[in-house]
This record gives C-alpha cells, structure tokens and sequence, in this order.
C-alpha cells in the first residue's frame, strides 16, 4: 500500500533562554511605555524609543563581547514578537542607525535624570 505524501508544515525554532525572564521583567515594570511616555511615540517608527532601549538591554545579556552595531545580527534568531509582545517587529528593526539615534536621545534627555524618572514609577 502506498500513502500519499503529505506535506508537513515547516518549523521554525528559536531560542529563547533567559531573554524570557528579563523581557517579562521589563514588561512588568513597563519600562518601554514609562520610556516612550518621556521621548514620545511617531507612529511612522518601526520600532520606539523604548523597545531599542529594551533590545539594548537584552543584547546586553547575550551578545556582551559584540559591538552594539551588531545588534540586528543577535536578534536574527530570537523570538522577537514573543519577547516585544507585539507583532511585526524584526531584527532589522535594530539597526545601527536606530540604535545610534535612540541613544543620542537618551544622552541628550539625560542618563541620570531618565534612570531617575523610572526609578521614581511604582507599580
């Protein structure tokens, strides 16, 4: 007896680790709208302020003795809309360009006074 061929889906597996725990832990805390409520929000970026900030933190936590150029590479094989809760959100997002720009907005704001807003939110 012969069975038809069936054709079976087409996984795709990432790897998640411990980028699970540390993006819960953000969400939790709120962090990436507490940021884009100080920077604000253009609905023409891919991805805000605050969810760059959040990528920098997880590549932080993998990717430490890589340049932050690098960044969209370390995401390549991450969950992305897992660990941003949100769909259509992808490793190019995290450019060089982004990250840069985000950054600057950040050193213009102020480090001290940004770490300080946060610190401040309760839950």
């Amino acid at each position: 007896m012969v069975v038809p061929s069936m054709s079976l889906p087409i996984l795709e597996i990432n790897r998640l680790d411990h980028y699970g725990i540390v993006a819960g832990t953000i969400k939790e805390l709120g962090l990436i709208e507490l940021i884009d409520d100080v920077f604000g929000r253009d609905k023409r970026e891919e991805v805000s302020t605050g969810e760059c900030v959040a990528a920098m933190i997880l590549n932080g936590l993998g990717f430490t003795s890589q340049p932050l150029s690098l960044t969209e590479r370390f995401f390549k094989s991450k969950p992305l809309e897992l660990l941003f809760g949100r769909e259509g959100i992808y490793a190019e997002h995290f450019n060089k360009n982004k990250l840069s720009r985000t950054l600057d907005k950040v050193y213009e704001y102020g480090f001290d006074k940004l770490f300080h807003n946060l610190s401040m939110h309760s839950k």
